[in-house]
């Protein structure tokens, strides 16, 4: 009975992967890997251009970064779409935009965080001198 049962669980097991679609975006025809690319640059784009925006708003940190990733989150879900739609894995195409989106964010915060801190230098640096100018006269 053990003998019946193996094989029947190989066969099972290899029917279920099978099923399974593997298709990455590395094997879609050479046009279509051209407009995942366009979608990709296009998110990078978004997230370069609001950031200029923002920076020059003089916008709180947290609420621009926020803003930031909701006005470019389309880009994602034009990616996840075009991909999904051409049966790419929806597990790999989950985990891309996801960690896409991560990237993003942890990058916008680092570079939000940086500016503050020279923002921060700089007012410094201005009341050094202003109190200098000022024991000097």
């Amino acid at each position: 009975m053990k003998t019946v049962l193996l094989p029947i669980a190989l066969l099972m097991t290899s029917s279920v992967m099978a099923e399974e679609n593997l298709v990455t975006p590395a094997d879609l025809p050479e046009a279509e890997q051209n407009k995942t690319f366009e979608h990709h640059m296009s998110y990078n784009r978004c997230m370069m251009q609001s950031r200029l925006q923002t920076s020059s708003n003089g916008q709180d940190v947290k609420a621009a970064a926020n803003e930031i990733l909701l006005g470019c989150e389309n880009h994602l879900e034009e990616l996840k779409a075009h991909l999904l739609s051409h049966d790419v894995n929806e597990g790999l195409v989950m985990g891309m935009t996801k960690k896409m989106r991560s990237r993003a964010a942890r990058e916008l915060m680092t570079k939000s965080m940086n500016q503050m801190a020279q923002q921060a230098a700089a007012v410094i640096k201005a009341e050094e001198m202003k109190a200098e100018d000022q024991q000097a006269q």
